[in-house]
């Protein structure tokens, strides 16, 4: 199999690019855990939250192991693919293939386990969805209780006994000051 170094050339721009991807996806998943470490630290958990918690972390450990085994996987296929050109550039064109061979198989690697990482996230999401809908906040929410005509008039009512009454004190008051 022959390749020249314009074909590994082709590969080249890609890893960069893919490392730049995974290293956001890094840098996402550490906010996440300082948030998470955050809100428990601070905040009095209750035992479903612990739980909950708990599954997050697990959760979250295992996308940063992911995460850290395709960047490593990433890097190195990017040091193949400089060495491919190296070596088809010093017609060691056999040795350069292996070597392109090795960054494209590292490559399929990572973004099988970038894949993987992914399904992780969504079931993570997931997870936060369901906690969102068993929530009985969004009853109220979404059925807020009305407020009858009858509520309104009652109210008026109580107000005005409540004025009448405070006004007959009142008048009562300046009658014991006449004696």
């Amino acid at each position: 199999m022959q390749q020249d170094i314009l074909i590994i050339g082709v590969l080249f721009p890609a890893i960069p690019l893919m490392m730049i991807n995974f290293g956001n996806r890094y840098s996402v998943l550490a906010t996440l855990i300082r948030n998470l470490h955050d809100n428990v630290i601070r905040d009095n958990t209750t035992p479903d939250d612990a739980s909950r918690f708990l599954r997050q972390i697990a959760s979250l450990r295992k996308r940063l192991q992911l995460i850290g085994i395709v960047q490593t996987c990433a890097a190195t296929a990017f040091v193949a693919a400089l060495s491919a050109m190296i070596a088809m550039y010093l017609d060691q064109v056999s040795f350069g293939s292996w070597l392109f061979f090795t960054s494209i198989v590292l490559l399929m690697v990572a973004m099988s386990l970038f894949m993987l990482e992914i399904q992780i996230a969504n079931r993570a999401l997931d997870v936060h969805l369901s906690d969102l809908e068993d929530s009985q906040e969004w009853e109220a929410y979404l059925h807020p209780p009305r407020k009858s005509r009858r509520g309104k008039t009652a109210a008026k009512k109580a107000k005005q006994v409540k004025q009448t009454k405070q006004s007959g004190t009142a008048k009562s008051d300046d009658d014991s000051s006449l004696l």
